[in-house]
């Protein structure tokens, strides 16, 4: 398609590649234009899988595009040299699949991946090449009888074809318009060749090609490579659906699954195939000597399967199978009546939450068609308990309206607000539900008996397959998942089976009703899967490198459970910059306190390994390493920069923190029982506000002096909240909805044009405006608002170039100006499993 020459950027004492396409070749101007956007964009990707573009332009009408200078082969010349090793392959695609997912998310599509745009380097990388070209070429002239053609060019009756024979996707040969799923089914065919080593679409000539990609499938990987596992063909099968819509729906979940594979068993079992199909082979051999050797052998095994069965009880190993395959975050999961289908709510690559089955045997999921739902419980006549409306309220809580439908489809008949968990009784006919009003928790069994009530939060409730106990797991403090796992009679006599767990997050009952399982952490450990009797016997059923989370049980024994990956991206704009900053540290934080002058933030961390109290950092701008202040959780800067307020757990305290030199104080605490979430400085840094409570009353918000003092209360009690005006005359709290409170006393006052979901986080400078936003949205906008007037603007939109998983920003910080600000995007990515063999 043109001739490639080395050469030399003088300004730069750089080698670079420059690819100078024919000046023949048939263009218009607007062809050039839009070439030249495409390759400038994907230029600026700058990503290690795609070739590093420097310059693009013309040179008396011939197009050019200056590049990185390579030093290697194409994938096409080590195909033809070398049959690839399972897990080269595999190494091969992942970097693939990234590239393509990285252009896909600018928007930008290949057309033509194929092994001799696919660059191999000696150390070990892949590039994509050619970002651009394709769409510069004008699809003209007729098809080469050469079997061996590569590139095809043709005109149709409806449309324009374009691509390379083999490897063209089947709306490609037809001529239809080409989109990110077309790059990902010619990844699938050179996945298929890397593995199988040989092409998956071939025929003797292209015309035959394209014939076979329209109408047949290729042969089983295996077929060519026995060595291959059966995941592998899966991803290759689902890459090579003739339909768009059958396909992977976003290179990100490509990546994801790749990842998934690469890091699952799945590859050892290649290893082992490979060392089964030897031992094959060799007992082949040995075939004329068996009838010697068949009775010592057969008693040898029956020996020792005797021996094994004694030493493991007879006990199969734990199972698992994958059933989800998208990229984003379980929410919860339910086995139906039938215990082959399964409910589950999941929000998929950036969309919101939505209720889909699947079947244990497949792995398909259909989509129910209720969205901004989850799914808390079905019941044995097939019907379901969902929760609409919802928001997010922390640690894969959230809180909406409950509904009933049935499991065969049909419009959701709504029951109850305020509502955070429901459950079945046994019979099918009466719910348990866990409501979330005035700041408190409070669990129903049935619905308007209270049973238990708590200014802390309660999760995960669960009814016995009895029917005669409720099982729960209750947090002192609220949306801090610290806690304890709890059960209760209908007549309200509670008892706690366990306590002391950090992340306690899931929680199901045996298939026998006499053991409770649940997911937590110790201190320094990921989520595993735990197990405590009535009489709070403990014992611990499964552990992963990764976390885990329980969502039901069968009546079988089988557990559906999902694996969670928590992230927490850390954007920074420094003052006097205008580009972002990535300044992410470690898995799950929030920035609590941003600098006057923007220079430098604290933040909490609170993931594996932050210990019982959580940790407190801080971080400059510039990107230096962090430095560690303390235990404690971080609630607010000191408007001089000097001091955290932070609190502790065990015991409950409240502290300050020196970002320098000097000693941690400890605050009074009079008659304070315990302490909540939150925490702001006045402006004359002698005062500071806080959630808490006193003996028999609710949390409220109080302000003190930190030099001692008793705290006054600025709240009613069940009102909660710390974000204080620059000028310390007012705070925003809320139990159902933000009021602002003058911290002196007085009347509170409603937030005008406040619109529903919407969160504050921060006060303007003018002591008038707050900044909001709707954490469910991606992208997510950000507005000022005039608390006063009600008018807005925006002030800005997060959009991250992979919204999937994203739960929204947390504890965004800004300086008075709003020229340098800190945020983190909170991401959590889990995959559901069937469990089975569980002991």
């Amino acid at each position: 398609m043109g001739q490639v020459y080395r050469a030399t950027d003088t300004a730069l004492a750089r080698d670079v590649a420059i690819k100078v396409l024919p000046p023949d070749l048939p263009t218009t101007q607007g062809q050039l234009q839009r070439f030249e956007q495409e390759a400038k964009a994907a230029g600026a990707l700058n990503h290690p899988n795609i070739l590093v573009i420097y310059d693009v332009g013309s040179h008396q009408d011939s197009p050019y595009v200056v590049s990185e200078l390579l030093e290697g082969e194409t994938l096409r010349q080590r195909l033809k040299s070398n049959t690839l090793p399972v897990r080269k392959s595999m190494d091969y695609a992942i970097q693939i699949a990234r590239g393509l997912a990285a252009a896909h998310a600018k928007g930008i599509i290949h057309r033509d991946i194929k092994p001799e745009n696919l660059f191999l380097t000696k150390d070990g990388h892949v590039k994509i090449l050619d970002f651009g070209i394709a769409k510069l070429t004008n699809p003209l002239g007729d098809v080469s009888s050469d079997p061996e053609s590569e590139t095809v060019r043709l005109n149709t009756h409806s449309g324009m074809l374009l691509g390379t024979a083999g490897y063209m996707a089947p709306e490609q040969v037809r001529g239809e318009v080409s989109d990110l799923r077309s790059d990902i089914f010619s990844f699938g065919a050179v996945f298929y060749e890397m593995l199988a080593g040989k092409r998956a679409f071939y025929g003797p000539s292209p015309i035959e090609t394209m014939s076979a990609i329209l109408s047949q499938e290729p042969p089983d990987i295996t077929s060519s490579n026995p060595a291959v596992a059966p995941a592998f063909e899966r991803t290759v099968r689902h890459c090579l659906e003739k339909r768009p819509e059958d396909r992977f729906q976003s290179t990100r979940d490509l990546v994801f699954d790749l990842e998934t594979l690469a890091s699952s068993t799945t590859i050892a079992s290649s290893t082992l195939a490979d060392s089964a199909l030897s031992t094959f082979r060799k007992a082949r051999q040995m075939r004329r000597l068996w009838p010697a050797f068949a009775v010592p052998l057969i008693l040898l095994a029956a020996v020792g399967a005797f021996l094994f069965g004694r030493g493991t009880g007879g006990a199969q190993l734990p199972a698992y199978t994958q059933l989800t395959f998208r990229r984003g975050t379980i929410w919860s999961a339910r086995f139906a009546p039938d215990e082959a289908s399964i409910v589950y709510s999941a929000a998929w690559n950036g969309h919101p939450s939505e209720l889909f089955l699947a079947r244990r045997d497949g792995v398909e999921s259909r989509s129910l068609g209720i969205t901004n739902a989850d799914i808390l419980a079905i019941s044995s006549t097939g019907e379901m308990a969902i929760l609409l409306n919802r928001q997010y309220l922390g640690h894969f809580t959230n809180r909406g309206t409950l509904a009933r439908v049935p499991l065969s489809g049909g419009t959701p008949r709504e029951l109850l607000e305020d509502v955070v968990c429901a459950d079945w009784a046994p019979d099918g006919q009466s719910l348990a539900v866990v409501r979330y009003v005035n700041s408190r928790s409070r669990l129903e069994f049935p619905v308007g008996k209270v049973l238990y009530e708590t200014d802390g939060w309660i999760s995960h409730m669960r009814i016995s397959p009895k029917g005669d106990l409720v099982a729960f797991l209750d947090h002192e403090v609220q949306w801090d998942d610290r806690g304890r796992v709890m059960v209760m009679d209908q007549s309200g006599t509670q008892k706690k089976l366990s306590d002391g767990w950090s992340r306690e997050q899931g929680l199901a009952w045996s298939a026998r009703g006499d053991e409770i399982w649940f997911t937590a952490a110790r201190e320094g450990e990921a989520l595993a899967l735990h197990a405590v009797t009535l009489n709070g016997q403990q014992r611990a059923i499964a552990r992963s490198v990764t976390n885990l989370m329980i969502h039901d049980i069968s009546r079988g024994g089988q557990a559906l459970l999902s694996d969670v990956r928590f992230y927490s991206e850390v954007v920074a704009l420094p003052p006097g910059e205008t580009k972002e900053r990535d300044l992410s540290w470690l898995d799950q934080v929030a920035v609590r306190g941003l600098s006057a002058d923007g220079n430098f933030f604290v933040f909490s961390h609170f993931g594996a390994g932050s210990g019982t109290n959580y940790t407190v950092y801080l971080r400059k701008m510039d990107g230096s390493p962090p430095v560690k202040l303390g235990d404690g959780a971080a609630w607010s800067l000191s408007h001089d920069g000097k001091w955290v307020l932070a609190t502790l757990s065990n015991p409950s305290q409240l502290i300050l923190l020196p970002t320098g030199p000097g000693e941690v104080k400890h605050i009074e605490r009079n008659e304070i029982e315990i302490y909540g979430e939150g925490g702001g400085w006045l402006p004359d840094g002698k005062r500071v506000v806080f959630t808490g409570r006193e003996p028999g009353h609710g949390m409220r918000t109080y302000v003190q002096e930190i030099d001692g003092g008793n705290p006054t209360p600025v709240t009613p009690e069940g009102v909660t909240g710390t974000a204080v005006s620059p000028d310390g005359k007012f705070v925003v709290a809320k139990d159902s909805l933000p009021m602002i409170y003058p911290i002196e006393g007085g009347q509170p006052r409603a937030i005008v044009g406040l619109a529903e979901g919407e969160t504050n986080f921060r006060w303007a400078a003018d002591s008038r405006s707050l900044y909001v936003y709707q954490p469910q949205n991606v992208p997510i906008k950000i507005y000022r608002l005039d608390s006063v007037t009600g008018h807005r603007e925006l002030w800005k939109e997060l959009a991250p170039a992979d919204p999937s998983g994203i739960l929204g920003p947390a504890g965004v910080q800004l300086t008075l100006d709003g020229k340098a600000y800190t945020y983190v995007l909170s991401r959590t990515l889990s995959t559901l499993y069937l469990a089975e063999h569980l002991r």
